[in-house]
């Protein structure tokens, strides 16, 4: 009677899965190109003037009436975005006490009489999502690499 069957040589796959688990428990590379990319991405929607889906702002009365940008008054806004990185988290932002109104809209002004249309410059566009996948599988692979 013949015998038939499989064999499986490790040849030190055990020594490369240890290694690529070491190298894949540390996180904060990977969401630091992360955080990066996002506030890349941020910064352009200022220069294009749309939000993360696309969609065109609303020219601000400033901008018009000065031929400027809007949201590119001072800059300010749009230099004060950063990322941070935590273990397990990037965090994309800024401390600009006036973003908000600027990325949701709502009342704004004295005695909230003068209604801001939201202008979005925070959020993840379907390019960044790709982005995104292409560096985390990038990494994955070049943890399998070494």
């Amino acid at each position: 009677m013949a015998k038939t069957g499989a064999s499986l040589e490790w040849n030190g796959l055990d020594r490369t899965l240890g290694r690529a688990a070491r190298e894949l428990a540390n996180r904060r590379a990977i969401l630091d190109a992360v955080g990066e990319t996002l506030v890349s991405s941020a910064i352009q929607r200022f220069r294009d003037g749309e939000g993360p889906d696309g969609k065109p702002w609303k020219a601000s009365h400033r901008a018009k009436e000065e031929e400027g940008q809007t949201l590119v008054d001072t800059a300010r806004l749009r230099n004060s975005i950063g990322h941070a990185v935590t273990d397990d988290a990037v965090l994309v932002g800024t401390a600009v006490e006036y973003a908000a109104i600027h990325q949701y809209g709502g009342k704004t002004g004295r005695g909230h009489a003068v209604t801001m249309p939201a202008r979005p410059y925070l959020g993840l566009s379907q390019e960044d999502a790709k982005e995104v996948q292409s560096l985390l599988a990038q990494h994955l692979a070049s943890a399998f690499r070494r």
